[in-house]
């Protein structure tokens, strides 16, 4: 289903696009802004010509979405368990023998879960790609709840 925004600025072939949150995004919670029932602000690729003032519909590929959900949450969680596997079954018995490695192998995959983020956001511009950005497909009429 297509999400209804209104366009606030155009910056070349990205269109500005200010959106109420839907009941589904407050109730995901996948972020902080998710616990709130605001507005949101998003770039989109402006495909149907908008201009300042339209209402857009927009939508995300639903391999873009797996893309960037599998971005987020697969990366890390790859890095904490290998950050436990290799810290209990090879470094703490053999390099450092005299640690407790239940948690020795914990803080270790909670390390590599934070360089993984690093990583992650030091890959954001090559990840802008637009199979993971929003689309405005089409103009459409205003939400009945207008902002």
């Amino acid at each position: 289903m297509a999400e209804k925004g209104y366009v606030t600025e155009i910056k070349g072939n990205l269109a500005v696009i200010k959106m109420k949150r839907t009941e589904a995004c407050a109730k995901c919670r996948a972020c902080i802004a998710g616990m709130t029932e605001k507005e949101m602000i998003m770039e989109a690729e402006n495909n149907c010509g908008a201009e300042v003032g339209d209402w857009v519909e927009l939508e995300v590929s639903e391999s873009g979405f797996f893309f960037a959900v599998g971005i987020m949450y697969g990366i890390p969680l790859a890095a904490f368990l290998c950050g436990i596997f290799l810290g209990y079954f090879a470094v703490f018995p053999t390099l450092l023998p005299n640690m407790d490695k239940e948690i020795g192998s914990f803080l270790l995959g909670v390390l590599l879960t934070v360089l993984a983020y690093g990583w992650i956001r030091s890959q954001e511009k090559r990840w802008e790609a637009k199979k993971i950005r929003p689309v405005a497909t089409r103009i459409t009429t205003p939400e009945p709840d207008t902002m």
